[in-house]
């Protein structure tokens, strides 16, 4: 592995697309629509074969406003989780658990609007699919990043990698449009830190992987940090020529990268 500290120059250059942001915002978005808390980046890949691919990467919880979404859009199934997880033989009973989360859902719908942040990032991707030069569209997000990762990737049919985001199996139709667990197992995949409370949060898709987390237990919620799981799959998998952050061996305490 390589620390950080130069260009690859072998590698993809990447380019904030800031511009066109601006654009789908200025254009496409009413005046309400533009002041919703919701936060992301489009990214632009350009590889050395000359493809270009794009990455929608969604902001995840940054401060109490977002903690409320969190906690509105995904309460009904995280309830629901604690009470199966006390009646004997529970999972048996998934097909009534959802249908609570339904209920559940329908009866908060107004309330829920107003923290529905994938309804604008699902209208982003919409719009970049409707332009012919984004072709390769990719979504990912940290925490609630990747929550709204998971259902704009499935609402849209593009693939979706989360971070330690709460999955939507669950409470896969109180979104609008409801998802499929035929879509949700097709195009999502979440990385899911040990002791990490947040993506056990709903039922996982099908692809999902367990990694470990080398933070002390009484400090469960350090397995929640992004750059803590970097380190962790770049020492798993191997960076393949990738450049490696110095805060993995200076702060994480991983061996420190070979020149």
């Amino acid at each position: 592995m390589r620390r950080f500290n130069s260009y690859d120059s072998l590698g993809p250059k990447a380019f904030d697309e800031k511009n066109t942001v601006k654009e789908f915002k200025d254009t496409q978005l009413s005046d309400e629509e533009r002041l919703s808390s919701v936060s992301y980046k489009l990214i632009k890949f350009s590889l050395p074969s000359g493809e270009d691919h794009f990455v929608v990467a969604i902001r995840g919880t940054n401060n109490a406003w977002d903690a409320l979404a969190d906690l509105q859009l995904w309460s009904a199934a995280w309830i629901t989780q604690q009470f199966r997880w006390f009646v004997p033989y529970g999972s048996i009973f998934n097909y009534i658990f959802e249908c609570v989360v339904n209920f559940t859902g329908t009866i908060e719908n107004v309330s829920l609007e107003s923290v529905a942040y994938y309804k604008q990032t699902t209208k982003f991707v919409e719009w970049l699919s409707s332009e012919k030069k984004y072709e390769k569209i990719y979504i990912t997000g940290h925490s609630l990043g990747g929550g709204l990762a998971i259902i704009t990737g499935t609402q849209t049919k593009h693939e979706a990698v989360a971070i330690s985001g709460p999955n939507a199996m669950l409470s896969r139709e109180t979104f609008n449009p409801p998802l499929s667990a035929k879509d949700l197992n097709m195009y999502t995949f979440n990385v899911i830190p040990g002791k990490d409370p947040v993506p056990r949060i709903d039922d996982v898709a099908q692809n999902y992987q367990k990694i470990r987390c080398t933070a002390s237990p009484s400090r469960f919620i350090d397995c929640h940090t992004l750059d803590r799981t970097l380190c962790e799959v770049l020492y798993t998998c191997g960076s393949h020529g990738r450049l490696v952050p110095k805060s993995c061996a200076e702060i994480y305490n991983y061996d420190a990268p070979s020149a």
